[in-house]
């Protein structure tokens, strides 16, 4: 029969043994991404600046779909589509300077580009977030414009502003959150440039007699937007 000092010995390690084999295994904070592919769809606000004349698209919803494609290490391409619900203010410059608001009218516009995608954790997820960064161009369009305020002030065409088609340049930032293998969320911050045309009846030396007036101008437009993504 085995000591009593030696048995309770034995018992003690015994039960101490799956502690210490326990506290060796710990969790990894960090989850590899096995799909490589997804698609988006995203919707939020964005902040534009009409330029220096007004005569610009102002704040809209904004709204749209990416696809995206990861590549060996860091890096993803990704194809974006964004569409932007806007107002613009209709200003005829052949009124006097107190009397030249007409009103706002809709203008809505589509950018489409492309962008590389640099993911700061990689291929894979830190306690299920992915923070990037990214940069890319493509064009910038109107899609719709209602006119009806400048028909009915009787407005010479040349006055008429219009936007696009325009390069567009574009920095993002922002996050993936991978609530699932295949399904995550993203929140994005991203500016886009582009430029703005002024229409040739206000370059004229009546409409314009000091020549203040830029024939074109770039502005930029702040964009945030929440999304869902598909991997596959």
């Amino acid at each position: 029969m085995p000591h009593p000092k030696l048995a309770l010995t034995i018992l003690l390690f015994s039960a101490a043994t799956p502690s210490i084999a326990a506290g060796q295994n710990v969790p990894s904070p960090y989850r590899f991404i096995e799909h490589s592919q997804e698609w988006s769809l995203f919707a939020g606000k964005t902040d534009m600046n009409p330029g220096q004349l007004g005569l610009g698209p102002r704040d809209a919803t904004t709204f749209g779909g990416r696809y995206s494609v990861g590549f060996a290490g860091a890096a993803a391409f990704e194809v974006h589509l964004a569409l932007y619900q806007s107002k613009r203010t209709v200003l005829d410059v052949g009124r006097p300077v107190e009397d030249r608001l007409l009103g706002t009218s809709d203008l809505n516009a589509a950018m489409a580009h492309v962008r590389l995608r640099i993911n700061l954790t990689g291929q894979r997820t830190w306690r299920g977030l992915q923070p990037y960064f990214a940069f890319g161009g493509g064009m910038a369009t109107t899609t719709s414009v209602d006119r009806l305020l400048e028909l009915e002030a009787d407005m010479p065409g040349d006055e008429w502003f219009s936007f696009g088609p325009a390069f567009a340049a574009v920095l993002a930032a922002g996050t993936n959150f991978h609530i699932s293998d295949k399904l995550s969320l993203r929140l994005e911050a991203d500016m886009n440039f582009w430029k703005l045309g002024t229409p040739l009846g206000w370059l004229t030396v009546e409409a314009n007699p000091l020549g203040e007036h830029p024939q074109e101008e770039w502005v930029a437009s702040k964009s945030i937007t929440l999304g869902a993504s598909w991997r596959f």
